[in-house]
């Protein structure tokens, strides 16, 4: 309720970049999940504030458009958050359909676009699809379900690339079912409990975790564990 009827609806795009340029942590892209803004994000947000992390949020616009369509906004954003802080790499982080779209823009942009990434973490992203997409509405609700040949196209396009990728998700998402369905092969993977899916954007352990991994991949010479 705090996330959709406050959070969101007050949300107001803009970056947000450190005085201190220098201390070395990459720019993070924040990309939101189906139905959402970015004002999903706001309690990331405020973490990454704290710890000095320059960042920006990709509002997905039509809501109902095809997962593909967003790759524009997406590779528009990535350019302006690296001109804007003159980092040459960022990380991106993405909730549930924002991990999505984040395969796709990488799928559509290819090496380009890998080469700008350091890391993409994806949280509670249906991977594999979500029976409970057929509940939406929109071709990206279509492209979620668990027997999409949209989803079994990317999983074959982008195989390559899974070294870039942790997945954090819940063995108690109540919308990603089967929750194994964020299980992305060939990725590094968090399986957390006790953690509902909207609630991934707040959770304590979980803001934790990703900050680890951006300042991981931040590090040149630090290595995932």
């Amino acid at each position: 309720m705090l996330s959709s009827s406050w959070h969101m609806l007050r949300h107001r795009p803009a970056p947000w970049l450190s005085r201190q340029p220098a201390n070395g942590r990459l720019p993070v892209l924040l990309i939101h999940g189906y139905g959402c803004n970015g004002g999903y994000w706001r309690p990331l947000r405020g973490m990454l504030m704290r710890e000095g992390v320059s960042h920006d949020t990709v509002d997905l616009e039509p809501v109902t458009a095809g997962i593909d369509d967003y790759a524009d906004a997406v590779e528009a954003a990535v350019h302006r958050l690296r001109a804007a802080t003159g980092a040459p790499r960022l990380v991106i982080v993405g909730h549930s359909m924002g991990g999505l779209v984040t395969r796709a823009w990488l799928r559509k942009y290819g090496a380009a676009a890998e080469t700008c990434v350091a890391r993409v973490v994806t949280v509670g992203t249906p991977h594999h699809g979500t029976a409970l997409a057929s509940l939406g509405i929109g071709r990206n609700a279509a492209q979620m379900r668990t027997d999409a040949g949209w989803l079994a196209q990317l999983d074959a396009d982008d195989r390559g690339r899974r070294a870039l990728f942790t997945s954090i998700w819940s063995w108690h998402d109540n919308i990603v079912a089967p929750q194994t369905s964020c299980r992305l092969p060939g990725a590094r993977n968090i399986a957390l409990a006790g953690i509902g899916h909207v609630a991934l954007g707040s959770h304590p352990q979980v803001l934790r975790t990703i900050l680890a991994e951006v300042l991981t991949a931040s590090a040149p010479s630090a290595t995932l564990y």
